[in-house]
């Protein structure tokens, strides 16, 4: 049985957040609209130890958003990982 061949064709990276998007070789021409973003929570959005990556794209009439984030710890920080997340 062959095997199926993917390629890489979106990545974004900010520290230690990464998200990438692998897609058959045979399948590429029904991913359209592709777009991906990066944001910095850490030290009022100056550094980047905290924050999200994320991408979102269509897969022919379907759309698709994944989301990668490292939020502020602690059982006590709820509400500054809410606003992060806002």
């Amino acid at each position: 049985m062959p095997y199926a061949i993917f390629q890489c064709v979106l990545r974004k990276v900010m520290f230690g957040c990464l998200i990438m998007l692998f897609v058959k070789d045979d399948q590429v021409n029904s991913i359209k609209r592709m777009h991906t973003a990066k944001v910095k929570t850490g030290t009022g959005g100056m550094t980047a130890n905290k924050g999200s990556t994320s991408l979102r794209f269509n897969y022919d009439d379907t759309s698709f958003m994944f989301l990668n984030c490292h939020l502020t710890s602690g059982q006590e920080k709820v509400k500054e990982r809410f606003d992060d997340l806002m």
